[in-house]
């Protein structure tokens, strides 16, 4: 066995851990889906389950993982890439080692369980990768994946895909919207064309699989005609008029404007989205300034941790932060393009805030290297430089309803290509 069978295995036992579903014999086909939206959620990078279940062997395949597999993997399990996890990996034994509370035989026992799971997975990774070879795929020049948008600008938009899959080896293929395998259809391989719908502006990246491997992939960048608003259902959210949402000076969803639309705000707060999604002419994640002033503006019931989230939405990752009531800090969770914070592992205190008066967050990106403040306050710099994407949205999250007063953004430099105070 190589040292590289090794260490697939201990990256695979490592997530089995994180999850802690139980041994991955008894997972079922919906725990990878789960799985691969987990890892698109905490990675901002797709891994299909198909690909997932063939790197735990449930699907027999004769390759070993690709690169890119290997890298997301290992930055689910908080490792910056593959080559990093490799670093920091050691013996077999190291992997999992039982609480020191625990008593002496207990421990020798845990650590036989992690060291025979490891084993066993390696021996099956073996049998499985038995070479080094690339993953193997589909020639992409066989297949024709093209869209067109039937709107320039606004939501909802149907995109029209134009297909030829006549060459793949299988009655049907799959055309999927974006990273999320929920949004993925079924198609006779001689369909030539498929319509989609999409709710919300951003940007996306979609994709033609044939036999569950990706054989054709584009972007797909949805623009706002202004700043939207809409009330979160599915499958169709509740979009709001800008003659609603702009209510003096600010950009509101009040807890009375979704009681309006006979949507109830118990048992289960609704979530409401604001945002703009345009071209803002070249801003990128390593380099650009935002300026928000917000609120939360519902804190009854369910909805006492008044769960908001501000997104800069890259072509490909996000970047995704949180400002929560103190006591509920958490729930939340951090995410800066490549780096993931879950807030029951880390301190994120900082992002928790008093919303009974407005909130100022700014987040500023210069030569690579992000700060976070809130209410002037530095709350997160990253370890290291975050990766280069072109911004393609903003996208305000509030559990039952909130407001935003301002919004400046612009280069770190201070040259403001959006400046809203949501005057009428």
């Amino acid at each position: 066995m190589s040292k590289a069978e090794e260490n697939i295995a201990r990256c695979l036992l490592a997530i089995e851990e994180k999850l802690d579903w139980g041994p991955s014999a008894g997972w079922t086909h919906q725990d990878f889906v789960r799985l691969s939206e987990r890892i698109q959620e905490e990675t901002g990078h797709p891994l299909s389950y198909v690909t997932l279940k063939r790197v735990w062997g449930k699907v027999a395949y004769e390759s070993s993982p690709a690169v890119n597999t290997l890298d997301v993997l290992a930055q689910f399990v908080a490792h910056e890439n593959w080559r990093a996890f490799v670093r920091a990996s050691g013996g077999l034994e190291t992997v999992k080692i039982a609480a020191k509370s625990k008593s002496t035989k207990g421990q020798w026992w845990q650590r036989w369980q992690a060291m025979a799971g490891a084993l066993g997975l390696a021996v099956l990774l073996l049998v499985l990768f038995p070479g080094h070879k690339e993953e193997p795929a589909f020639n992409p020049d066989d297949f024709h994946f093209f869209s067109k948008k039937t709107r320039s600008e606004g939501v909802p938009n149907s995109v029209v895909f134009e297909i030829d899959a006549r060459l793949a080896p299988f009655d049907s293929i799959e055309v999927q919207q974006s990273w999320d395998t929920r949004r993925r259809v079924r198609l006779p391989r001689s369909q030539e064309y498929h319509t989609s719908i999409y709710y919300y502006p951003g940007f996306y990246l979609a994709k033609l699989l044939v036999g569950g491997a990706v054989v054709k992939e584009h972007a797909l960048h949805i623009l706002s005609d202004d700043w939207y608003g809409a009330i979160v259902q599915e499958p169709i959210p509740v979009y709001l008029p800008p003659q609603t949402l702009r209510k003096e000076g600010k950009l509101a969803v009040y807890a009375s404007d979704i009681a309006a639309h006979g949507i109830p705000l118990e048992p289960e707060v609704p979530l409401v989205r604001m945002g703009l999604a345009q071209d803002f002419e070249g801003l990128s994640t390593d380099n650009f300034h935002l300026r928000v002033r917000l609120r939360n503006t519902y804190a009854a019931g369910s909805g006492a941790c008044q769960e908001t989230y501000v997104y800069v939405i890259g072509e490909g990752s996000i970047i995704k932060v949180p400002l929560f009531a103190m006591g509920c800090i958490a729930a939340s969770n951090l995410r800066v393009m490549q780096y993931y914070m879950p807030g029951d592992k880390y301190d994120l205190s900082a992002f928790g805030v008093d919303f009974s008066e407005e909130v100022l967050l700014e987040i500023v990106a210069r030569k690579g290297v992000l700060k976070i403040l809130v209410n002037n306050k530095e709350a997160y710099q990253t370890p290291g430089q975050v990766k280069r994407q072109k911004i393609s949205a903003l996208d305000v999250r509030f559990s039952g309803g909130g407001e935003i007063e301002e919004v400046l953004f612009g280069s770190s430099e201070g040259e403001w290509i959006v400046e809203e105070n949501f005057e009428k």
